[in-house]
């Protein structure tokens, strides 16, 4: 089992842990009256609520840092610019460096921006509907990444500033 499985298996148990404590010291407490139930919750956010919170959040950024590490060649991966997104394939890998290959990103040709007057010229407001295909290119763009442990993951660019991550999820932002 990958070590992945593992964390997000102890994010789940924490998730429940924290559910049963609300229902047992808030929604099912004997003491409970309408008139201190937000006192209930109080008490419980600052015995459990928050530490448990914290302690889900870090497992939540472990879980991903650990998915970032399990990045292998073959796997599908997304270059993040600013707002657009390319889709990748993984290419060759070491222990600190990731090479990734552009992929052939094909707009479902059902998609039709749908623009409203405004900004500098229009805003497109169905960005977000847009679907792609994906087929490796041989020839597409390589790009060379390198393993941030401060950021838990992948990134590229003179300053790190493009993140990697993982799956194929190509986007235009047709609103620059």
């Amino acid at each position: 089992m990958k070590k992945s499985a593992s964390i997000w298996r102890q994010v789940e148990a924490t998730k429940a842990e924290y559910e049963a404590k609300v229902k047992s010291e808030v929604f099912e407490n004997p003491a409970r009256t309408a008139e201190n139930h937000d006192k209930l919750w109080h008490d419980f956010w600052e015995a459990y609520g928050w530490p448990m919170h914290q302690k889900i959040e870090a497992l939540k950024q472990e879980f991903h840092t650990e998915l970032n590490r399990e990045i292998e060649v073959g796997d599908g991966v997304t270059e993040c610019l600013w707002s657009d997104r390319h889709a990748c394939t993984v290419i060759a890998r070491t222990a600190k460096t990731l090479t990734i290959q552009r992929d052939k990103a094909i707009l479902d040709p059902n998609f039709k921006p749908e623009w409203i007057p405004g900004g500098f010229a229009a805003h497109c407001t169905n960005s977000e509907d847009q679907e792609w295909t994906y087929e490796r290119n041989p020839d597409g763009e390589i790009i060379k990444c390198r393993w941030s442990e401060k950021r838990g993951g992948w990134q590229t660019g003179s300053d790190g500033s493009i993140r990697i991550i993982r799956g194929r999820h190509e986007y235009h932002d047709y609103n620059f």
